[in-house]
């Protein structure tokens, strides 16, 4: 779920998301965020390494793929 979607639950099982109104966000923003979380790397331990690059991915993934919806 992006920051520009808002999850809404109806009854006991089913989840609605819908755009929330506002301009779009910027993806360079989401990138440079993404980026900025490799900073210090070096310091996190070897084992918390993938965790780090799987959550930077998929965060670059989503900005680059809002790219073509502009």
């Amino acid at each position: 779920m992006s920051a520009r979607t808002c999850r809404y639950s109806i009854g006991y099982r089913k989840t609605v998301s819908y755009p929330l109104p506002g301009p779009p966000p910027n993806p360079a923003d989401a990138i440079d965020g993404a980026l900025e979380r490799l900073d210090g790397l070096e310091n996190v331990p070897l084992d918390e390494h993938v965790a780090r690059f799987d959550a930077v991915h998929s965060t670059l993934t989503d900005a680059l793929s809002s790219i073509d919806k502009v």
